[in-house]
């Protein structure tokens, strides 16, 4: 919806204090960028595997129930590796990955879960050509948690500005 895309960029650049700029369709956000995040309720896919760019990384954070979709087959498909919070939190609210594992010829069974990844030794990404999917069912405490580590990591390397978090967003 353009309007509410413009009301987003808008309110997201008083936010941040950096220019947001909308892109005029979901494969022109797809195909710009590094890491592709979305964050929809959509029961049909909105991100394409052959829009996705070698070395992208995928956040798929919404569609949480069983019958919503923001990825196609292709992108699990392409994606070497697939993440998730967890393999029983995904058959019951992953759609994505419900329906989309198996036209791509994969299974639940490889999803790697997310404490999987935090207590890995060895790197499971192993080339900047890779894709790679992490499909969030929504376990929120962890989000907060990973956000407030690097947020301040990122103070401690005097990297970005700090900004109120508690703030109150535009209406």
């Amino acid at each position: 919806n353009e309007e509410r895309r413009l009301k987003f960029c808008k309110e997201m650049t008083e936010v941040l204090q950096f220019p947001v700029e909308p892109a005029a369709s979901a494969e022109e956000a797809t195909r710009f960028g590094d890491i592709v995040i979305t964050a929809t309720t959509s029961r049909e896919p909105v991100v394409k595997g052959e829009w996705l760019r070698a070395g992208t990384h995928v956040n798929a954070i919404g569609a949480n129930m069983s019958n919503r979709r923001e990825m196609d087959d292709a992108a699990l498909r392409r994606a070497l590796i697939i993440a998730g919070d967890s393999r029983d939190q995904a058959r019951g609210e992953a759609g994505d990955l419900l329906h989309g594992l198996p036209p791509a010829n994969r299974s639940l069974g490889e999803l790697v879960e997310h404490k999987d990844l935090v207590e890995s030794s060895k790197p499971l990404h192993t080339s900047d050509e890779q894709i790679t999917v992490f499909k969030s069912s929504g376990i929120a405490v962890w989000d907060v948690a990973a956000a407030g580590l690097i947020y301040q990591e990122a103070l401690r390397k005097k990297k970005g500005r700090p900004f109120a978090i508690w703030q109150e967003l535009p209406r």
